[in-house]
């Protein structure tokens, strides 16, 4: 009996000691998977329902993988259609207005590479003219994020105004970047991974395969205009958010390596009144191009709404084209970030403000007490609290109830003698 417990606790000993020490190689330079086979509409549709969902999985999953290391460049225009995109986008595209056509645009540029989870980024934001400030304001940022030692850094240039900070964690601005919704992520309010997601839901499907899939659940033949796809539809909900439900459908070309041309996503919120779509977001892929054996899109349109994108509504719509993209080129040394010269920092993980000497270091004298303040005591609890805490409590618990049950069994023991 003691041996039998023992084994036990040595077991979630080494079960919890991978979330102290385990920590994933955000620079590794894995070979993305070799380019993955096409196949026709018909062909796909003679598989058996678990052959389907096998097949849809592993295509994802290698989209997916093409994200651990890739380096490209957008250009995106930004503006309220003003037009009624309710049918988008089953109906096909929208029109784009010139830079002096009214709706006024905004016009965003992306440079990023990425490994893994770490990544550098150069955006540029063009803004239309604006009354108050005579001009076109021009905002220029660079990004980097260090998944490893979970800092992120950022400079901002905003005309004459220049912000400079590092941050434990990313900054909500990230996430304006179109093509970045192709990969690994999680769906928030606003945004959806809608690979990521199908993904998550078809690996449920296949762990599970007595359970039969629910109404929204399903993989049939679609079209996008001419186009013969296959859909997938799934259920997409947010947490702690039971009272609106999304289905997300997907279309997928799989004589492109199972390229998805469009996705749709509705959710819906129930109130007393009745049901109505509170979220509307959708895409629309116009161009691929076949780029070291992957296909991959080149050119998008994407628009999201707080309900449905009538001609009165407040719509954002991008139109995405990617300049250029290339496959595992980027190295460490590519993400690398430093500060220019002169450029004052505010460490919001140490809690002070420094001027940046533009070699790494610090120019002058560093205002306030490195760690001896509450932000530092913020940062500590945001990355060690799930890591730490909670399996050392955990650990502990199951050690006191251990000691416990020993005790009873000697005391047993002690009485029956």
């Amino acid at each position: 009996m003691k041996t039998r417990r023992e084994k036990y606790f040595l077991l979630l000993l080494l079960f919890l000691m991978q979330f102290l020490y385990f920590k994933p190689d955000a620079y590794s330079q894995n070979e993305t998977e070799e380019s993955f086979p096409s196949m026709s509409v018909a062909d796909f549709f003679q598989l058996q329902p678990e052959q389907q969902r096998q097949q849809l999985h592993s295509a994802i999953k290698y989209r997916l993988q093409l994200f651990d290391n890739i380096a490209y460049s957008t250009q995106n225009v930004v503006f309220n259609p003003h037009q009624n995109l309710t049918l988008f986008p089953l109906a096909g595209p929208f029109s784009v207005p010139s830079g002096i056509e009214h709706p006024k645009q905004m016009k965003k540029e992306y440079t990023v590479r990425r490994a893994n989870n770490s990544y550098h980024k150069l955006i540029r934001e063009n803004w239309p003219f604006i009354q108050k400030s005579g001009s076109d304001l021009v905002l220029c940022s660079e990004f980097s994020f260090d998944e490893p030692e979970e800092v992120y850094q950022r400079i901002s240039l905003l005309n004459e105004d220049k912000q400079a900070v590092i941050a434990p964690g990313e900054d909500w601005i990230n996430q304006e970047d179109r093509l970045e919704y192709w990969g690994t992520g999680t769906t928030r309010t606003r945004g959806v991974f809608f690979l990521n997601d199908a993904a998550r839901e078809l690996e449920r499907l296949i762990s599970y395969p007595k359970f039969n899939q629910s109404a929204s659940e399903s993989i049939n033949p679609g079209k996008i205009k001419d186009l013969k796809t296959i859909t997938l539809t799934l259920q997409s909900d947010l947490l702690r958010q039971s009272n609106r439900r999304g289905t997300l459908t997907v279309h997928f070309d799989p004589e492109r390596q199972f390229l998805p041309v469009a996705y749709l996503l509705e959710r819906m919120e129930t109130t007393e009144a009745g049901s109505r779509v509170c979220w509307f977001e959708a895409m629309l892929l116009l161009d691929a191009v076949n780029q070291q054996g992957h296909w991959f899109p080149s050119h998008f349109q994407w628009l999201q709404s707080g309900g449905l994108p009538t001609a009165d509504s407040l719509v954002a719509a991008y139109d995405v084209k990617v300049d250029s993209i290339e496959f595992n080129t980027v190295a460490q040394d590519d993400l690398a970030f430093m500060f220019p010269a002169g450029t004052e920092v505010r460490d919001n993980i140490r809690g002070v403000t420094f001027t940046a000497d533009g070699k790494g270091g610090v120019q002058g004298e560093i205002q306030g007490i490195p760690y001896l303040n509450l932000t530092y005591l913020r940062v500590c609890l945001r990355r060690y609290f799930s890591k730490l805490i909670i399996p050392a409590t955990l650990a502990g618990l199951m050690f006191i109830v251990w000691i416990m049950r020993r005790h009873r069994l000697q005391t047993e023991i002690e009485q029956t003698t």
